[in-house]
């Protein structure tokens, strides 16, 4: 019994690693405070409910030089009321530092993988390489460590590729989300959110052969279901930044059988 104790006493009751996590950010880029609340309740009328209890960091650094007073805190009770849950604050001055960190908020620096609000696509990738072709030309090029899905991702299940691209041969399912660093080859039915360049590559493409997805993301532009063209819905499609906005487009001739 007493050796029992002394070793659940020398046991390793936490540990305490660094993670790289996806998390929604909101780049603000006015401080007028009415035009942001405006512009967030229609965000969020077009999906009620998505976003609530999400994680989100409040990103200044895309507020232009001769910005007015920002009002943080009067930002942070607004998204919280939207039910989103701020926990960071990146790009700030030093007296908006003060405010988050009173506000019970951390504090990041800005990263060197994540490009800026509206960045030009050929310097945001994370990675240099050949300029990427139209949206619809074809499927990109998986990357070198791109992690494969032989299985249907279903409802609740989350799978991230960390390092590539990620490619699944089945279907995924609406509640199921899929996060990639690279590019997303979805061989079936998108029904769930899919999120590729989570680092920041706006070269980044999602390829599916059914596209019926809740949500899409790259490089931390996303587009919700009710904003997709219904002319795509069910068809073979690519969504890409193209000009600093996600498009979709139809993908090829392929036309799904029922």
């Amino acid at each position: 019994m007493e050796k029992a104790e002394k070793q659940r006493e020398h046991r390793a009751a936490c540990e305490l690693k660094g993670s790289s996590l996806t998390l929604m950010v909101l780049h603000l880029l006015d401080a007028d405070a009415d035009r942001l609340d405006r512009q967030l309740q229609e965000k969020f009328a077009q999906s009620p409910g998505f976003f609530r209890n999400a994680p989100l960091v409040i990103d200044l650094g895309a507020l232009p030089p001769d910005t007015g007073e920002l009002d943080l805190e009067a930002v942070v009770q607004r998204v919280r009321e939207f039910g989103l849950v701020p926990v960071a604050l990146r790009g700030g001055n030093e007296r908006q530092n003060d405010l988050a960190l009173r506000a019970g908020l951390g504090l990041l620096a800005a990263s060197r993988q994540e490009p800026a609000a509206k960045p030009h696509p050929k310097t945001a990738a994370s990675d240099p390489g050949p300029e990427p072709d139209s949206p619809g030309s074809g499927l990109a090029a998986p990357a070198a460590e791109a992690k494969v899905v032989t299985q249907t991702i279903r409802s609740g299940q989350r799978v991230v590729a960390p390092d590539g691209d990620l490619i699944v041969l089945a279907s995924v399912n609406s509640g199921a989300e899929i996060l990639a660093r690279g590019n997303i080859h979805v061989y079936g039915a998108l029904r769930g959110r899919a999120l590729a360049g989570v680092r920041g590559d706006a070269a980044a493409r999602i390829c599916c052969l059914q596209f019926h997805p809740e949500l899409v993301a790259v490089a931390g532009e996303y587009m919700l279901h009710d904003e997709f063209d219904p002319a795509l819905l069910g068809k073979a499609a690519v969504a890409a930044l193209t000009d600093d906005r996600l498009q979709i487009e139809p993908l090829g001739m392929f036309v799904p059988g029922g």
